[in-house]
């Protein structure tokens, strides 16, 4: 067999794909891992019980947009890595100015409160376990990132692995804001950003593995 009659042979049952496959095969994959994070959050850990309070306030809506401008950034950077030789190398950049405003913001937050306020809104009273709920919460949509990137064609195995992660654990911030009571935002630039990189180092880890041609 000639090189050419192999490749028309591998060829020859292929179909085009519609377009907007890989977009929907991606929403077909987050729905129920989003469903699952936010079941996570509201039956193991519960709303925060002043919410109705917390919604008229800014550090509240800051600390929920963080990781959702996290997330969204991270979808498009799925996008882009689950096709061969995609770097997302904007949505990096993207994702560094987000971070990068949420830490103007908190600073600012110090700056305008008293010193003996600096341990709770840097602290708070769940920085020792906030990271490993973000973990946890993220999981649903890492294994939901995993199985769409499984069904695309990455080539970039680490990279797409983590922005999986960090993609799923952008997700599980979000869901978690719901229910964490704290409200300082250097809390979240530093307890938040731990469990969304935590998320983006096990996808990294694991990615030879789960996503092996």
């Amino acid at each position: 067999m000639t090189t050419d009659d192999l490749i028309n042979a591998l060829a020859r049952d292929l179909r085009p794909v519609s377009p907007g496959a890989l977009e929907r095969l991606l929403a077909l994959a987050l729905a129920p891992g989003l469903v699952l994070s936010a079941a996570l959050i509201f039956f193991a850990h519960g709303l925060r019980p002043d919410l109705s309070t917390a919604l008229h306030l800014p550090a509240f809506w800051v600390k929920s947009f963080y990781p959702l401008l996290l997330a969204l950034t991270g979808i498009g950077a799925l996008m882009i890595v689950a096709r061969p030789g995609g770097v997302p190398r904007s949505c990096g950049i993207a994702a560094l100015f987000i971070y990068l405003i949420l830490v103007a913001l908190g600073l600012w937050q110090l700056h305008a409160s008293p010193a003996s306020d600096y341990p709770a809104l840097i602290f708070g009273i769940s920085s020792w376990f906030c990271p490993l709920i973000i973990l946890g919460a993220g999981l649903p949509v890492f294994a939901a990132n995993i199985w769409f990137l499984r069904r695309a064609a990455p080539t970039h195995l680490r990279l797409a692995g983590f922005v999986a992660g960090i993609t799923a654990g952008a997700v599980g911030a979000w869901t978690y804001s719901w229910g964490c009571i704290e409200n300082g935002l250097p809390f979240v630039a530093l307890w938040y950003t731990l469990g969304i990189v935590l998320c983006g180092i096990l996808g990294a880890l694991t990615s030879r593995s789960l996503l092996r041609w």
